[in-house]
Formats: C-alpha cells, structure tokens, sequence
C-alpha cells in the first residue's frame, strides 16, 4: 500500500515538472509568428522611407536636365535652322521639359523607395542628348539641299532624315537616331559623283 502512494506520488511529481515545460515551449511557439510578422513589417516599413538626400539629388538631376534643354532650345545652331525647323525643335524640346515637370512633381509626392525608383528609372531613359544629335542632323540636311535640289531621289532622302530627326525625343533610342542618320548617309551617297562624272585628271 505505502509503496503504490509513493509511486503516486512520484508520478503526480513529475507531471507537475513536465506542464509547465510543455506550457512555456507552446507559449514560446505562440509568440514566434507574431515576432516574425513584426520583424518583417518593420523590414518593409523601413524599405518604404524616402531618403531624403535620395530625393535632392533626383531633384537635382531633373533641374539639371531641364537646364540644359532650355539652353539648347535658345542655341545658335537651333535658331539658325529654318523657321519652320526651328519651330518644330523648340516645341519637341518644350514637350520634353513637360515631360521633365511631370518627373519633378512624381519625385516631390513620392513616400516610398518604390516611388523614387520609377523616377529614376524615367531619368535614365530622358537622354538630353538626342535633341542634339537631332539638330546636327538637321544642319546637315539643310546643308545638302541646294545640291540635292536637282537630285529626287537625293532629296527624298534628306526630306526621309529631317522627317525621322523631328520625331526623335528625348526617349527614343539609338537606333531611333541611327535611323534618322541613315537616310542623311544615303542622301550623301547620291549626290557623291560616280567614276563616270568624274572628270580626268590632265597628263602633266
């Protein structure tokens, strides 16, 4: 009898050590998803802040962009294209500036990492530089035209590359620009004298 109490007893003993241990390992298991899912919304919290030096020197780079356009846009080799040309130039370089506005405005409302992505992503692509190739094309096609003007198809061409340089903006791309390049290529290739009409050299 006194030897089944003790075992009981003992029994009881060890319950009693065991719940507690298996009470804090589910209490531990509880807590370990609502720390995870506290972690990773401060992770992504902490993702979402804009930096502010971040946001200046966007800032920055669309000012500086814009500047540049503005300067181009009042150029001496704008202003000396003809009149209809020039018009055309400066209202392609206007729409970019908008353009450049309408980046300006995203990068000063953006609130996340996300927002300044995008911005710098349309930045990448904005090239300044087309408007320039554009123009020199252009110099060139008004350069070639009295000689063209007694050649069709010389002039095809160089209307083909005034037509293709005017519908370059400041997103189009290289090949956009070799384009444009290539039909002022073909209109030098035909106004360049065969070996036919070429005149001989006199012996000496």
């Amino acid at each position: 009898m006194h030897k089944t109490r003790r075992i009981i007893a003992t029994a009881v003993a060890t319950a009693a050590l065991v719940a507690p241990s298996a009470a804090t390992t589910f209490a531990v298991a509880a807590d370990a998803p609502a720390h995870s899912t506290k972690a990773k919304k401060a992770k992504k919290e902490k993702a979402a802040k804009v930096s502010k030096p971040q946001t200046k020197q966007l800032l920055k780079d669309v000012s500086g962009k814009d500047k540049r356009l503005a300067r181009l846009a009042t150029s001496g080799s704008v202003v000396n294209l003809a009149d209809d040309v020039e018009a055309e130039v400066v209202a392609n370089i206007d729409e970019a500036r908008t353009a450049l506005a309408d980046v300006r405005t995203a990068v000063e409302a953006a609130d996340s990492t996300l927002d300044t992505r995008a911005a710098r992503k349309d930045l990448r692509s904005f090239r300044v530089e087309n408007f320039r190739l554009v123009v020199n094309i252009l110099k060139q096609a008004e350069g070639l035209a009295a000689d063209a003007a007694a050649d069709p198809e010389a002039t095809a061409h160089l209307v083909a590359a005034e037509d293709a340089a005017l519908a370059i903006t400041a997103t189009s791309t290289k090949a956009d620009v070799k384009a444009a390049r290539a039909h002022l290529q073909a209109a030098h290739a035909e106004l360049e004298p065969t070996e036919d009409e070429v005149e001989p050299v006199p012996a000496v």
